[in-house]
């Protein structure tokens, strides 16, 4: 893993900020564009996503060229709004399909780069803000820390301690960095409560230098992410609700943690010993309760954009401050 090269936004040049922007100023206002963690640009049967627009690209080495911004920082803001998005179709294959969702998420897609300062060096955002979202799901109070096993939350702490050295203008020794990546290890993540899995997977993930953690954060965040939002739905959820959505979990772990031939299919049927697991991810269970999942989703939908506008408040702050 390598540390991110110096970029300077724009190329330091406002008129070319004013260019870029104008390309997607518009068709975002209207809606017209998909937000995703993929830089789509005409792609067949995939729509404009707003990164893609911006440098008119699908490739991540000619995105960095055209606009002096880290795509994993551009990426990882898209990824912020992809939750709270709703796709249509509008019914006219020219135009595409269009997005709701709440204007207090939305807006976020020009507010980040508005915020971004042409010749603004952006390379250590998406660490930092890294570090910020390692401290929140270490804390007490957070929602999902009753699923932290005790292991992976030592290893947590510990990478803190090393990144905040680091932060600080120190460079702690490979051995200890070796340390905590096996103690990652020793945890086993495949172990862990159902609804800590994700964090654990995040933390084996990201357990390397912060200057070096921007492409590899981006995934397991939204993984992570993706989890939280789907426990903060648990609130509106029957007892019965809650323990299918915990068999729901455990289904995927024994899925994405399942043996694989060199093609990358899975080898085997992962679910063969989790009736459960496969009753609801059974095409009958998901139509049966598809008016109840969209109910408790609906339910839940203040408190997950809560938590969203809080993550993109500060990424703001970090663009604004780069």
């Amino acid at each position: 893993m390598s540390a991110p090269a110096s970029l300077q936004a724009f190329g330091g040049d406002p008129a070319a900020k004013a260019r870029l922007l104008e390309r997607v100023r518009a068709p975002w206002i209207a809606r017209a564009l998909v937000p995703d963690v993929s830089l789509n640009w005409k792609r067949d049967g995939v729509p404009d996503s707003l990164s893609g627009t911006l440098a008119e690209t699908q490739d991540r080495a000619t995105f960095v060229e055209r606009t002096g911004i880290p795509v994993d920082l551009a990426l990882l803001c898209e990824t912020l709004i992809v939750p709270c998005v709703k796709k249509t179709d509008t019914g006219d294959d020219a135009t595409g399909p269009s997005i709701e969702g709440a204007e207090s998420v939305l807006s976020f897609g020009l507010e980040w780069l508005d915020a971004v300062q042409p010749g603004a060096e952006l390379g250590m955002v998406v660490p930092r803000f890294a570090r910020h979202c390692l401290e929140m799901l270490l804390r007490p109070d957070f929602a999902l820390a009753p699923h932290i096993s005790a292991d992976f939350r030592a290893v947590g702490l510990q990478i803190a301690a090393l990144w905040d050295r680091e932060l600080a203008g120190e460079t702690p020794a490979r051995d200890e960095w070796r340390r905590v990546r096996k103690a990652a290890l020793a945890a086993k993540a495949n172990e862990t409560p159902i609804w800590g899995y994700r964090i654990a997977t995040l933390l084996e993930a990201v357990a390397w230098p912060v200057h070096s953690i921007s492409g590899e954060f981006i995934s397991v965040f939204a993984t992570f992410l993706f989890t939280w939002l789907m426990f903060l739905e648990t609130a509106y959820m029957t007892e019965q609700e809650c323990r299918d959505r915990e068999h729901m979990l455990i289904g995927w772990r024994a899925m994405a943690i399942a043996p694989r031939d060199e093609a990358g299919n899975i080898d085997g049927d992962p679910l063969e010993f989790l009736p459960e697991s496969q009753r609801v991810m059974s095409m009958e269970y998901i139509t049966q309760t598809m008016e109840r999942t969209m109910a408790v989703r609906d339910a839940a939908r203040g408190q997950k954009e809560q938590a969203i506008r809080g993550l993109m408040d500060t990424m703001f702050r970090l663009i604004q401050g780069a």
